[in-house]
């Protein structure tokens, strides 16, 4: 369904619901590059606030569920297949819209909505509380780091309220005794298709040498990506491999690339992309850079005036993978991300895996240069672990 009719059709839905009583209204939700509008029923915003207890807690879930929170629900399941969002950035909407609508109650109002909102969006969540604070937590099977987990019946859930807290130490809770949705699905952070939302288009010029020469190219990266990147948890590593790029820095990007590798052998073409991951950036440290680790999407690499091993094998691996199709491994030393590209067997440096000889290509360093099939600087004789393989 193209945007434009999506977003006609969502406007006309909630207009109707708008209008079949007084005590529905809408509301502007301001959600990253877009502006999104929900309707729902007020009746949900006048539950009387419950003490923190199991009794006064399952009783609000109750009186939730007797509420018509479908009319919400479906206004924000809506913009959800609208959109594109994956479950993390669907939580998002949940948050944002929550805090919109209870901006005048106490916190616990905001995480008890949104906490019977992902359950009846079909996902198995548990509720924690202590003293005045209450807790939204969901089933996953990904790993999250620096963020508080409990485990509870053979399953892991993630603490949604203070993800953030850069802290993986669970403070002690009382967890609620009712499982609203016990055989729920689980909560993903995935992003393997991109969101459709509006892109914030900005020019950015990276230079890079190659055999001699120096090349300038221009590409359109979306500003957009940076945003709700930014509000992500910190995952595993290996999921920020596969986050595509936008259409505007693949459209830009890859034609002039592709151009650049005209023409050269699958040696010289992979030489060329790590000296472009290697010298087109500036290198820094994410502790020094941003205080704490910040894995990036291989577009994010284009937003930031600094990147570093991880950050330049997610770009390196999206370029080869689009560009020369070559099967690849993803390398961990201690302390360090590199890649590894099955190329004809006919230098020395290689090792095998799977019966197939790969040379490193370390997308960081060194910089200004394109030799490959080299440990890294330092890690010569240091084990490595491959946690991806594509073939």
């Amino acid at each position: 369904m193209p945007r434009q009719i999506g977003l006609m059709l969502l406007a006309t839905l909630l207009f109707h619901l708008s209008a079949g009583g007084q005590s529905y209204q809408e509301t502007s939700i301001p959600y990253y590059s877009e502006t999104l509008r929900v309707a729902y029923n007020t009746e949900m915003l006048s539950l009387q606030l419950p003490e923190v207890s199991e009794r006064g807690l399952i009783q609000q879930f109750n009186n939730l569920a007797k509420s018509d929170y479908t009319t919400l629900l479906r206004s924000m399941q809506q913009a959800r297949k609208l959109f594109q969002l994956n479950d993390w950035l669907y939580y998002q909407l949940i948050r944002k819209t929550t805090d919109k609508l209870y901006h005048t109650q106490p916190p616990p109002a905001r995480e008890l909505a949104c906490w019977f909102l992902l359950s009846q969006s079909g996902f198995d969540t548990r509720l924690a509380y202590k003293d005045d604070d209450v807790f939204v937590f969901v089933y996953t099977q990904d790993a999250v780091f620096e963020a508080p987990l409990i485990e509870d019946k053979g399953r892991n859930y993630v603490n949604l309220t203070n993800i953030h807290s850069g802290n993986n130490q669970q403070r002690a809770l009382y967890l609620l005794d009712f499982q609203p949705n016990p055989k729920g699905h689980a909560f993903s952070f995935q992003l393997k298709l991109l969101p459709l939302l509006r892109p914030t288009v900005v020019e950015k010029q990276v230079r890079f040498p190659f055999k001699g020469k120096r090349y300038q190219i221009k590409v359109l990266a979306d500003e957009t990506i940076r945003q709700y990147m930014n509000d992500y948890p910190l995952i595993d590593e290996a999921a920020y491999l596969d986050i595509p790029f936008s259409p505007g820095l693949s459209g830009s990007l890859l034609p002039q690339l592709s151009k650049l590798l005209e023409g050269r052998n699958e040696w010289e073409a992979t030489e060329l992309l790590a000296a472009f991951t290697r010298s087109a950036f500036a290198y820094k440290e994410d502790k020094e850079c941003f205080g704490h680790s910040k894995p990036m999407a291989a577009e994010e690499v284009f937003l930031y005036p600094f990147s570093d091993c991880e950050d330049r094998t997610a770009l390196f691996v999206r370029l080869v993978d689009t560009l020369l199709h070559l099967p690849m491994v993803v390398i961990a030393y201690p302390g360090h991300l590199t890649v590894g590209v099955a190329l004809p067997q006919g230098r020395p440096g290689f090792f095998r895996y799977q019966g197939r000889a790969y040379y490193i290509c370390d997308p960081t360093g060194p910089q200004n240069s394109e030799t490959i099939g080299q440990a890294p600087e330092g890690y010569k004789d240091s084990p490595f672990e491959i946690i991806r393989a594509y073939p």
